[in-house]
């Protein structure tokens, strides 16, 4: 795995904010970063030429749904 220490700029590809870019902090292959609550993994992370800093890939991934159970409701009168 590659992982970085300084900031990266993270291309982000599909989900609602596709083609933006966002930046992360000791990002690493793999890992998911957070993007206003909306979650991106990592797929590649590269240097720029001629320049100390990298650049990143990251792909939109969903949330999987949870499900909430329903309690049946409470009878107040006595049995």
């Amino acid at each position: 795995m590659k992982s970085s220490t300084a900031s990266v700029t993270v291309k982000l590809h599909g989900g609602p904010f596709n083609g933006q870019s966002a930046v992360a902090y000791g990002a690493i292959v793999g890992k998911l970063i957070e993007v206003n609550h909306k979650s991106y993994r990592i797929t590649k992370i590269e240097p720029v030429p001629g320049w100390r800093e990298l650049v990143a890939q990251a792909n939109y991934e969903e949330k999987p749904k949870v499900a909430v159970a329903v309690k049946a409701p409470v009878s107040t009168t006595p049995r």
